[in-house]
This record gives structure tokens, C-alpha cells and sequence, in this order.
């Protein structure tokens, strides 16, 4: 029944879904976890529960676009007036390393202002202060010829101490940035055929971020879902579900056009327009998660297409072959990271579950719902755990928006205070009143930390009944 209306409506709500997507294009082309409170203990759909009527509906309009893109793309390439513009481009193909040069040190050093790296929502723990130092000093190479491929060398390791940090199947997101370091890596080689790869590898990691960023949305679908409901406007009319569905269909196409170099240049300008658009509409996060993209999609602008799209020519002379190949790849592309997404998304699910069913049941307590609060409102922990030179481990715990109040213990609830509780391996062990907290030395062994925020009847804080806690792995070696 949902299709059908929408069916019916669609002709007229056309060029206002394209105009949407145009100012949604930061839920669309970014995180939404950057602007929600999404976590992955919540349930990934399955890819059965994600293949509904409406997505049905949109892969086949997506493969219809597509098909139209290939055609497209060679009417605009055999037109005289692209063959003048794509002259002129090629004319300032030169300044195309210094873009992402400019791009990649404005990152680097709005990461390190903010206490994070690479992206607004990946802070750097205090065990790794460090990494804001040696962001300053990729941004201080990127300043001299002879030193921007060692910049590239080092945006690849900062890229792989992410994955240490954060867990790979997060840092997936980023992928991009091992293809901007590789870019920067090989922009002065004097191997011709090396330093073209630069160009190939970009085009792929950014594209492939693109395609798999948009993957949330279908696979954790309430995120979005969280967020057009916290913002109806947003949604303009349209069925929250359809425009979900519609947003990530338009990433993923447009990730994957970028890695197949499809529509060239023209595809780059609407990216880089949309993109601009989103900065000016969502302020800092978004300026600092996406300035390396700006940067990219600008070289992508200057240098024109990578060696992807002359392959492609030369094995697919007629466009029935193209769009045949194109409309295929996607196809496979498309189910193929979704199976790949739900593995991963699914591994973190039960493992988190795992961790939270060991919790004994005299240690339950309510709750106190957070979802729909001002997000710069929600309270959060952060846990360091070090070693105490005397013996056991010294704990640190650092909030935002919420104060420890030990003389109210046992009182009523006043939002945003209380205190915390100490779990370990899933079952707690103590009450925390401060910023710091002694842990006595335990025998040898692999030990999951959490704290936990509380209130002061110790009810926990949870954001759509996940509690808003951290956890840290302790490995304890015997002598």
C-alpha cells in the first residue's frame, strides 16, 4: 500500500526528493552516527530485512540512472564544448597535488584542535596524546616538495594506529585516507605508471567509503530513522523509510560511479557542489569530517578521469557492453558489501550482547532514557586504565555533561549527575565517586573493563536502552 501511494506521488515529488537529497547530503554522504547517538550494540538488519518493496523499487531505478549515466557520458564526451572545458582542466592538472595538500594539512590540523584524528568523532585517547603531535607534524611536511610523499607514508600509518584504536570494521568508514596517503605517497615518483596509480587508488578508496558509509543506512536503519524523527523537516513530506532508502541509494550510486570514473569531471562538480552546501548547513563536524573529501573530489575535478575509465573503453567498445558491465558491477558490488557489512555488524552485536548477559541480575537496575535529548546535551564517559608502579591499576574516568554527586547517593534522581559503577567481566565490583579510582592487582589473565554512568538511585543512563558506558580490555601477565 506504501508503494503504491508513493508510486503515484513520485512524478511530482521528484525534483523535490533531488533538492532533499541535495541538503541531506550530510546524513547522506557522512556518518549519521556523527549526528545520532547510534552505537553498535544496536541490532544490524539482516540483508533479508533490508531487501524490501522499496528497495526493490530503488535498485531498479538506480540501475536505470546508471544505464542512463553510461549513455550520457559519451554524448558529453564526443560534444565539442566538454572536449574545450576538459582542455582547460587538463591546463591546470598541475595544481591538483597542492589541492590535496592544502586539504590534507586543514585536517590534519582541525583534527589535532579538537582532540581527534581524522574525523570530528574519533578523540584520541589520552594513552595516545601523542597522535595529536604527530598530526602538527604531517601537516609541517605536506609544506616542502621533497617531504609530501613521506606525509603520504604517514597519513597511511595514521590510518592503520586508527584500526588499533578504534577496531578495523569502524575505521572502514575512513578508507579514503589510505588512498589519499597513497596519492600523496606517489605524487613525485618518476615511475609514470606509479604515480598515475595515485589517481586510480583515490578515485577507489573514496568511492568505496562512500558506498560503504552508505551501507548503514540500510543495516542500521534506525539510526537515520532516529534522526529524521528528531528532525521531521528533513524528511520534507516524503515516508521516512522511502528517504532513507533513497539517500543511501544515492551514495552508494554515487560511490560507485566514482569507481568505475563514470560521468568523469561533471560528476565531480555536483559532488564538490553538494558537499560545500552541506558545510555552510551543518558547521564544524562537518567541515573538519569532510575536508579531505572536498579535497579529493577537487583533484578528481583537475585531473579527470583514472586509468578504471580508460580500461573500460578499451574493453567495452559498444554501450550495450558498458551498461551491461556497469549495471552489473554495481549489482555485485552493491550485495556484495551488504553481506560483508552484516558480518561484521553482527560480530560486534553478539559480542556486545555476550558482554552484557554476564551482567548477574542483582545488579539490575531502571533506567533512565536519554533518546531525543539535545544530542550536545547527552552525557558521556570516557576510562583510562594505567598501571600503578605500587601495584594494581589506576583508573581515570572523564565525563562530559554529567557531574559526580557522592553526598546525593541513594537520593532522587537529578538529571545529568550521580555516579559510576565498575564492571568487570560483566559483573560489578564497585561504585565510582570521582575522577579517579584504585583497582587492586588481579591474577593473570584477559579482564573486559566497563563503567557505567548512574544516577544517584542508581538507575543507568541509557540511550535507547544501551547504557552509556566504556570498556577497555585489560591483559594482566604473569611474572
Amino acid at each position: 500500500m506504501v508503494l503504491k501511494q508513493l508510486l503515484r506521488s513520485f512524478p511530482m515529488r521528484l525534483p523535490l526528493l533531488f533538492l532533499l537529497l541535495l541538503t541531506f547530503r550530510n546524513e547522506a554522504f557522512a556518518h549519521v552516527k556523527w549526528f545520532t547517538d547510534g552505537s553498535y550494540a544496536d541490532k544490524p538488519l539482516s540483508v533479508p530485512e533490508v531487501v524490501s518493496n522499496v528497495f526493490i523499487w530503488l535498485l531498479g531505478l538506480a540501475l536505470v540512472v546508471i544505464s542512463v549515466g553510461v549513455w550520457l557520458d559519451r554524448q558529453i564526451a564526443s560534444s565539442k564544448w566538454y572536449r574545450d572545458l576538459d582542455g582547460w582542466f587538463e591546463s591546470k592538472r598541475s595544481s591538483s597535488v597542492m589541492v590535496m595538500r592544502i586539504a590534507a594539512g586543514m585536517l590534519f590540523l582541525l583534527s589535532w584542535q579538537g582532540g581527534a584524528m581524522l574525523a570530528p568523532t574519533l578523540m584520541v585517547p589520552s594513552k595516545y596524546e601523542w597522535v595529536g603531535m604527530f598530526q602538527f607534524l604531517l601537516a609541517f611536511l605536506l609544506l616542502f616538495d621533497k617531504t609530501v610523499p613521506y606525509a603520504g607514508i604517514g597519513t597511511i600509518i595514521l590510518y592503520l594506529l586508527g584500526c588499533v584504536i578504534y577496531d578495523p570494521f569502524h575505521m572502514l568508514d575512513y578508507a579514503l585516507f589510505t588512498g589519499v596517503g597513497y596519492y600523496l605517497a606517489t605524487s613525485s615518483s618518476r615511475h609514470v605508471k606509479l604515480k598515475q596509480s595515485g589517481l586510480t587508488v583515490l578515485y577507489l578508496t573514496v568511492g568505496f567509503s562512500l558506498c560503504w558509509v552508505a551501507l548503514e543506512k540500510f543495516i542500521y536503519k534506525d539510526w537515520s530513522m532516529f534522526l529524521v524523527t528528531e528532525h521531521p523537516q528533513l524528511a520534507m513530506g516524503l515516508n521516512y523509510d522511502f528517504f532513507i532508502s533513497s539517500a543511501a541509494f544515492v551514495e552508494f550510486s554515487l560511490g560507485y560511479l566514482l569507481i568505475v570514473n563514470l560521468l568523469q569531471r561533471p560528476l565531480a562538480v555536483l559532488i564538490t557542489i553538494v558537499f560545500f552546501l552541506t558545510t555552510a548547513v551543518f558547521g564544524k563536524v562537518e567541515v573538519i569530517g569532510h575536508t579531505l573529501v572536498h579535497g579529493a573530489l577537487v583533484v578528481f575535478l583537475l585531473e579527470g578521469p583514472g586509468d578504471v575509465y580508460h580500461f573500460l573503453h578499451r574493453k567495452f567498445h559498444t554501450i550495450g557492453k558498458r551498461i551491461l558491465f556497469t549495471t552489473s558491477g554495481f549489482l555485485v558490488l552493491l550485495f556484495s558489501l551488504l553481506f560483508a557489512y552484516h558480518l561484521l555488524a553482527n560480530n560486534k552485536y553478539e559480542r556486545k550482547q555476550k558482554f552484557l548477559s554476564n551482567k548477574p541480575t542483582t545488579h539490575m537496575h531502571g533506567q533512565i532514557e536519554l533518546a531525543g535529548y539535545p544530542p550536545d546535551e547527552l552525557p558521556d564517559v570516557r576510562m583510562e586504565i594505567n598501571d600503578d608502579p605500587m601495584g594494581g591499576y589506576n583508573i581515570r574516568v572523564t565525563t562530559t555533561n554529567f557531574k559526580f554527586t557522592p553526598e546525593n547517593v541513594n537520593t532522587s534522581n537529578r538529571m545529568y549527575e550521580g555516579h559510576a559503577h565498575l564492571h568487570i567481566n560483566g559483573e560489578k565490583v564497585a561504585r565510582i565517586y570521582g575522577e579517579y579510582y584504585h583497582l587492586a592487582a588481579m591474577p593473570p589473565g584477559t579482564y573486559e573493563i566497563s563503567v557505567t554512568l548512574n544516577s544517584n538511585n542508581h538507575d543507568d543512563y541509557v540511550i535507547r536502552g544501551n547504557p552509556i558506558e566504556d570498556t577497555k580490555i585489560l591483559v594482566v601477565k604473569g611474572n
